[in-house]
């Protein structure tokens, strides 16, 4: 104890427990998604909102009451933060009920987060009194400042998220530039940051502000679709060249194009047929020839197929593997594929593209093969823009 006293005394603090950083975040991020447009507007206001009335004041005060070890498991201690949260909730509406403030939602959310940050300070003061080993531990460790720093990746990815939600909800100019912001921010942490995914994610805000931009000057047509793709073949060459990920990994092989190629061919023509249903495009030919469906199917293979695929397959998902694992990584290429659809401004196209996702990517880590997805990203695009389309009008 007296170590610990003089060590305050010389200014030497510890760092902030794991959870307790963790729990500050959260407290941080409800209040910003509750009060401040644009970000109130997206759908994670009430999945947050509720994690702060329900859990984040009770699990403060519960690690200021119990700072030891020895105090209640994980499961006790996860009761005890919804019922004191609870109690916290009712006490602070009655007294807001009777103040000059009242039971808005500003004061509401306020006195919660005030209240979460007392707590975890004494939290905190209590658990730093006691002997490292008598001390409750969470079970997991997080460093916030390589988090805030872009040292970890999970900022930028869920930056990302946060931009795509707002396109998705109608803000455009507030999600362009969050992804501006944030391509900037991955672009000076590579500087400092030697690590794949970093790379991998820069792909994705640039494909967004590339996509963004062409199509203001002109309407949507299938050519349009090579002029968006196109620009995206330099960052492709940059990263080929750069030699951080092998062309194993990137997948520049036909070793298993043709085994698969009747699978790829019939699976693609099913999922343009479900995806279809799910938003019902017009046709991208004026007419329905040879000529049509050659043009079609080059820029759908050649130019989607391929750059998507390089994307999310050969660079994003490889890049997640290494980092959380091949399930893990899997599942994450494949969310942040559908989420990078949200301009159509429906929930069901981004779970749909988001199993399409999964697709894909169980194809390429059974094949290694870039060609092959590409053709059956392809192929799944000729058959939502002409063939399904033609067949049943």
């Amino acid at each position: 104890m007296s170590d610990i006293t003089s060590d305050l005394k010389k200014g030497v603090a510890e760092p902030l427990p794991s959870d307790l950083v963790l729990v500050l975040a959260l407290a941080v991020l409800a209040s910003v998604l509750t009060l401040v447009m644009p970000f109130a507007d997206l759908p994670l206001r009430a999945p947050i909102g509720l994690v702060l009335v329900l859990f984040l004041p009770g699990y403060a005060l519960a690690a200021a009451i119990f700072p030891r070890r020895a105090g209640p498991g994980h499961i006790i201690r996860g009761a005890l933060s919804l019922g004191l949260s609870l109690a916290m909730v009712l006490l602070i509406g009655l007294a807001l009920n009777f103040s000059p403030w009242g039971l808005g939602l500003g004061p509401i959310v306020a006195s919660l987060v005030c209240s979460t940050f007392v707590f975890v300070a004494a939290a905190y003061y209590r658990r730093i009194q006691l002997p490292g080993v008598e001390r409750f531990s969470p079970g997991f460790a997080w460093d916030l400042k390589s988090f805030l720093t872009y040292r970890d990746p999970a900022l930028p990815a869920l930056l990302i998220v946060v931009a795509e939600l707002l396109i998705f909800k109608g803000h455009i100019e507030a999600g362009i530039v969050l992804h501006a912001t944030n391509l900037v921010a991955l672009v000076l942490s590579s500087a400092y940051v030697a690590d794949r995914t970093h790379q991998a994610l820069m792909l994705l805000p640039l494909f967004r502000l590339v996509n963004a931009a062409i199509p203001i000057f002109f309407e949507l047509t299938l050519y349009s679709y090579a002029l968006v793709y196109a620009p995206m073949f330099l960052p492709v060459y940059v990263i080929l060249k750069s030699s951080r990920f092998s062309r194993e990994e990137i997948g520049i092989t036909f070793s298993n194009f043709w085994p698969y190629f009747p699978l790829a061919v019939i699976i693609g023509l099913l999922l343009g047929l479900g995806e279809y249903h799910v938003i019902r495009p017009e046709m991208l030919v004026p007419q329905v020839d040879m000529r049509s469906f050659l043009e079609l199917s080059l820029i759908m293979i050649f130019f989607v197929g391929v750059v998507e695929e390089f994307i999310f397959r050969s660079v994003l998902q490889t890049a997640l593997v290494d980092w959380v694992g091949s399930t893990k990584g899997l599942l994450a290429a494949s969310l942040l594929f559908g989420i990078m659809h949200s301009g159509y401004g429906l929930y069901s196209e981004m779970a749909f593209v988001s199993a399409a996702g999964l697709v894909f990517g169980l194809f390429f880590m059974k094949t290694k093969s870039l060609p092959l997805v590409a053709l059956l990203h392809g192929v799944t695009n000729i058959s939502l823009f002409l063939m399904v389309p033609m067949l049943l009008y």
